[in-house]
């Protein structure tokens, strides 16, 4: 089966395209970032991210993140992270959202396979109210569950993963209220730069109140202190 990743990787891709012909929207994310290594074992990181609808450029979020992150060990890191973030609502304006993270990952190698697990919280308040429910911050648990694989003697790294979103607030009544799923593909570029591109299909009952293919474009630059 490792020999054959790649092959998966590509039947993934081409299942999640075929979910654009039952999905209502689909849109693009675009993101960019910069990872700053400290000493003692902490980073810091800044990204900005864009998120479009219906391939339109019809913007309807945009948001900056700043991290904190510490590794603990060879295999468990956590970190911190604060979005300041603004969000088109139902009245076509923008309006302002604060979103706080906190988060415990773990991998571990099995030959050219890598295993990641990412448990994190969530809490977000927004400022724009049309019900009493609004002003209650929303919280959830989401689980990230994610395999890449390190192709032989290829600088490209396939990478697929699944994401579940547990709702805390108590005026919320599913067990789950958005999951995703997405077949990704890590480039290397010079100089610790990297470029990310993938398909996601996500199902969600909060924002979008239903299902939406993303196009994923993500660059990343990291650097040592």
């Amino acid at each position: 089966m490792k020999n054959h990743f790649h092959y998966i990787l590509l039947l993934l891709f081409l299942l999640l395209s075929s979910f654009k012909g039952i999905s209502q929207l689909s849109g693009e994310w675009l993101s960019a970032g910069i990872k700053l290594d400290l000493p003692k074992k902490f980073s810091f990181g800044v990204s900005g991210e864009a998120r479009i609808l219906n391939n339109s450029w019809n913007l309807y979020k945009y948001f900056s993140e700043f991290e904190l992150g510490y590794k603990i060990n060879k295999r468990f890191d956590i970190s911190v992270k604060y979005r300041v973030a603004w969000r088109k609502e139902e009245n076509m304006h923008f309006y302002f959202r604060s979103k706080f993270f906190a988060d415990i990952k773990f991998d571990y190698p099995v030959e050219r396979f890598k295993i990641e697990n990412r448990f994190r919280y969530t809490r977000r308040k927004r400022t724009y109210i049309t019900e009493a429910n609004d002003f209650d911050p929303d919280n959830h648990i989401r689980n990230k569950f994610k395999v890449s694989y390190n192709i032989r003697k290829s600088p490209v790294t396939p990478i697929i993963f699944c994401e579940l979103f547990f709702p805390l607030s108590s005026n919320s009544y599913n067990t789950i209220d958005q999951y995703r799923l997405a077949a990704e593909a890590k480039f290397p570029l010079h100089n610790k730069q990297s470029l990310k591109a993938g398909i996601m299909y996500m199902h969600e009952q909060v924002e979008i109140q239903g299902s939406v293919i993303i196009f994923r474009l993500s660059y990343n630059f990291s650097f040592k202190l």
